[in-house]
């Protein structure tokens, strides 16, 4: 099933999830029971979930039919009472999965998609949302993504490798901070060699 959370399961995938669950319970509190009775049916659960995975992927018509489809509720501002009444949605429900997404006045959206794990996905109209910074004509540098180069004393080489570093920057910083990686809480740094860094004992300052 992948990592996905409990929440975000299909309703195939939370039935196959719950079944499993109560076929293992049942060799364990049964003392003359044979646990292979309880592993075959595991197994075929498993494999049947391997099955529905690999033709919901190949297969567009199989993935609506198990996992459902998106529904649009909010269309260019306007509720569609039918569709939430389809999926049995009253408006209570819809303002409180707003309110989640800091949203409090439902004339400042623009469509309000349905998706088939049950949360919603929105987007305001032009005039809600928050200004970005090709709205400015703004040309902001990309200095790639922050990384955690030490975290308690311990080195992290795949963050140096993510961040394009290498050992001797790392000493570099080190010894403009006269430490040394042990003395080390929290070391973050991105691509652009701009870095943060706290040592132990700093971390409750």
């Amino acid at each position: 099933m992948g990592k996905r959370q409990l929440g975000e399961l299909q309703p195939a995938e939370l039935v196959i999830t719950l079944l499993i669950s109560d076929l293992a319970a049942v060799p364990m509190q049964e003392n003359g029971m044979p646990l292979l009775y309880g592993i075959v049916p595991i197994m075929i659960l498993v494999a049947l979930e391997l099955l529905f995975s690999g033709l919901m992927l190949k297969v567009a018509l199989f993935q609506r039919f198990i996992g459902g489809k998106s529904k649009i509720i909010v269309d260019d501002g306007k509720v569609d009472i039918k569709a939430m009444k389809s999926l049995r949605m009253t408006m209570e429900d819809l303002m409180e999965s707003l309110r989640q997404q800091s949203i409090f006045d439902i004339r400042d959206v623009q469509y309000v998609i349905v998706e088939p794990n049950g949360k919603i996905s929105v987007l305001l109209k032009p005039g809600s949302r928050q200004v970005t910074c090709n709205d400015m004509n703004l040309n902001i540098p990309d200095n790639g993504l922050p990384m955690i180069i030490i975290s308690d004393g311990k080195l992290s080489q795949w963050g140096l490798n993510v961040c394009e570093l290498d050992d001797n920057w790392l000493n570099l910083v080190l010894k403009e901070n006269s430490c040394s990686i042990k003395d080390v809480f929290l070391l973050m740094a991105d691509r652009n060699r701009t870095y943060h860094l706290i040592k132990k004992g700093q971390q409750t300052a």
